[in-house]
């Protein structure tokens, strides 16, 4: 999936002899990054990086890190009325949300990647890319990207 194509992304601007011309930014990818959103957030997608898998089993989401130790920490500062979670990755992983209106577990929604979207309430979600491939650490390069497009 481009991504580029499909979301509103950064713009640096360039000033050549016949006018201003935008040339789009993609957003820093960020190992084990947490995030600070509020909609309208720029540029969208928000994206982040790590390894999947960890020592933790869980019944539904594969082995994940540990309870203290997420991926990712999502701050969401006014509700979403949509926000989209997603991941891509060589190989098939999982993606566990915890936050303040439950505990998610994602697997397979767009072949083998998974998604989380909808409606987020705001507060502050713990977020673990797993795989079922065992109690190990690094077994996929993933890219999380968070975006208010469904697209």
């Amino acid at each position: 999936m481009n991504i580029l194509k499909k979301s509103a992304i950064a713009l640096t601007t360039c000033v050549l002899s016949a006018g201003i011309v935008f040339v789009p930014q993609p957003a820093q990818a960020q190992d084990y990054g947490s995030f600070n959103l509020t909609p309208g957030f720029l540029p969208d997608p928000q994206i982040g990086t790590g390894l999947s898998g960890g020592g933790r089993s869980t019944s539904d989401c594969g082995y994940v890190g540990a309870a203290d130790s997420p991926d990712h920490v999502l701050t969401v500062n006014e509700e979403f009325s949509y926000l989209r979670a997603f991941v891509e990755a060589p190989g098939d992983v999982t993606l566990l949300v915890e936050g303040p209106d439950g505990r998610y577990c994602s697997d397979d929604v767009n072949g083998l990647m998974p998604e989380i979207a909808g409606s987020w309430p705001s507060g502050t979600y713990y977020i673990w890319i797993g795989d079922f491939a065992g109690p190990s650490q690094g077994t996929h390069r993933y890219q999380l990207f968070l975006s208010e497009y469904s697209e």
